[in-house]
């Protein structure tokens, strides 16, 4: 088994290059725990779906769990976005009216 990194040879039983440091594991970073997955649902929001569902460090509630809460963080986002556009064509028609 080599490295996907620095392409040395590892053991099978590694979890971690013995060069480099890089995970062996698919799924089993800091990015993939519950820590890093909070840390990317406040920075990317919804688009951390693939990071929760990659995890090999939760279990399946905890990422439907995720999911849930991610889903409804981007609906919020979703209509807050289309509460702002109203109101911003709003005062667009409220002034180009109020200009002539």
């Amino acid at each position: 088994m080599n490295c996907p990194k620095c392409y040395s040879l590892c053991d099978e039983t590694d979890n971690f290059c013995r060069r480099c440091g890089k995970s062996l594991k698919p799924g089993t970073g800091f990015l993939y725990s519950h820590s890093g997955i909070i840390l990317l649902a406040v920075i990317l929001g919804p688009f951390a779906l693939p990071a929760v569902w990659g995890s090999k460090l939760i279990g399946t509630a905890a990422k439907w769990i995720y999911t849930v809460v991610l889903l409804l963080i981007g609906v919020y986002l979703a209509v807050a976005c289309w509460h702002a556009y109203l109101l911003a064509t709003q005062a667009a028609q409220t002034f180009l009216g109020a200009g002539l």
